[in-house]
Parts: C-alpha cells; structure tokens; sequence
C-alpha cells in the first residue's frame, strides 16, 4: 500500500468509544469511519472500503469474531480486535478468527495508532476491484478466489501462486513447515524456538524474530510481495493461506 496514512474503520457498538477513537483517528490524519454493528458495517464496506478495521467482539447481531473471520479471505485488509476480554482463550479466538492483533481495552490511542501503522505496513496491496454490491457479507467482503503457495519438501523452496520461488536455508524452512503443519493454527514462539533451535537453546526469541525479519525481507525480494504470516501479538506466528506440500516445486 502508498505511504499515506491508513484508512480506517472502527466497529464499536459504544457510541461514546467509537466517538473517542473516531475523533482521535481523524485529528492524527487517518480516515476514519464508525459504525455501532457488524451488519452496519457490511454496507458501509462495500462503498468506503478501508485498509485496517477496529473490531469490538462485542457487537449486536454478529460479533466481531464472526467479521474478523469473513476478513480473513481479504489480505488487504487488516483487523485489529479492541475488547475488554483480556483471558487467553479470547486472545486465541480473536487471533484464530483472522485478526492481526488483540488490544485489550482501556486501549492507550497512541498505541493504537502505533498497531494500526504496523499492521497496515504489512498488508498486501489493494487490488483494483473493491468490494461491490451482493446479496449478503461473505459476496460483499471475499472476491478472490484462495491463492494456493507450495512448498518442496525435498528442494527446500516456497513458490507463489504465481510461480516465483523462494529457496530456504535449514531454519527458514523448519520454520515454513512447522506453520504450515499448524494449517493456519498459530504457533506460538516458545514452540517454534524449541523446535528449531532446541529447548536449551539461549536467546531462542532473539534468534527466532531475527529469522522471520530476515525472511520477510528474503520474501520480499524474491517473490515481489509479502510472505503470508501473521505475527500474532504476543501469541506467535500463522501462515494465513492455503498450502500445497509436496516433492517438487
């Protein structure tokens, strides 16, 4: 996506937050735009679509799990969960549900606008067809239809859908692999250390981000677009599309 701010959509069914954080979006340059429900916002979308969505779970009719997961078939657009449900379990359902990050409320609003610019730096770049007209949400938000990756178990590299392929070293494709395993379950980073770098392992965080940022930009390079995985705030990390595994590239 361009450099210039984010546009921004805020789903909060407490009309005095939506305001706050609507009021704060727009005198920090962002566009912005709220709407108190899910089904509000599926109207809303089609004509103003947006980059980053700030999810309550919350909401009257369907919750915002339910918009984050139709979301989740929209790499251009990223999801942020706002809720005051700070447990494991709800933290794990926002991430699995297809959000990028999971802020528990009372949420700081320049922490939020710090989310807000990480995730949307990571979004693939909006296509040229916008969200049109349909007879519910799923038809209004997914378009496209799933792009398949690949990964060569015997060759050690990573394909695009369209073809380019990115070779792997030993750790980067354990890496891969292990996500892939997971079937867009997240891992968490404590496992992916263990496994790569062995459970006595020191400084298997440091080395584990060290890894990703490496290959994210290894992705990039290669394939002219960004590697699928998600960062899961404090949980680990996802691969969020479909894979085919096999022998061959």
């Amino acid at each position: 996506m361009s450099h210039s701010k984010p546009r921004i959509a805020i789903v909060e069914d407490d009309a005095d937050q939506l305001h706050s954080i609507e009021e704060f979006l727009l005198d920090s340059g962002y566009r912005a735009w709220g709407v108190g429900s899910a089904e509000a916002f599926y109207k809303k979308f089609m004509s103003d679509p947006v980059d980053v969505v700030l999810l309550d779970i919350g909401l009257p009719g369907d919750d915002g799990l339910s918009v984050a997961g139709l979301l989740k078939a929209r790499p251009e657009v990223g999801v942020i969960i706002l809720s005051a449900r700070d447990a494991l379990g709800d933290r794990l359902a926002g991430m699995r549900a297809g959000a990028d990050r999971y802020l528990v409320k009372p949420v700081n609003l320049l922490e939020l606008a710090a989310n807000i610019d990480a995730t949307a730096s990571r979004l693939q770049p909006r296509g040229s067809a916008n969200a049109t007209a349909a007879s519910g949400p799923a038809e209004a938000l997914v378009q496209a239809p799933p792009r398949t990756w690949s990964l060569a178990l015997k060759d050690w590299v990573l394909s695009s859908p369209e073809g380019r392929s990115l070779p792997l070293t030993t750790h980067e494709f354990l890496f891969v692999q292990h996500l892939v395993q997971a079937q867009g379950q997240p891992v968490s980073k404590r496992d992916l250390s263990d496994k790569l770098f062995g459970a006595r392992a020191q400084n298997g965080s440091e080395r584990l981000n060290l890894l990703v940022t490496r290959l994210r930009k290894k992705a990039t390079e290669a394939l002219g677009e960004a590697l699928p995985i998600k960062t899961l705030h404090q949980i680990g990390y996802a691969f969020t599309v479909s894979v085919r595994v096999g022998e061959l590239a």
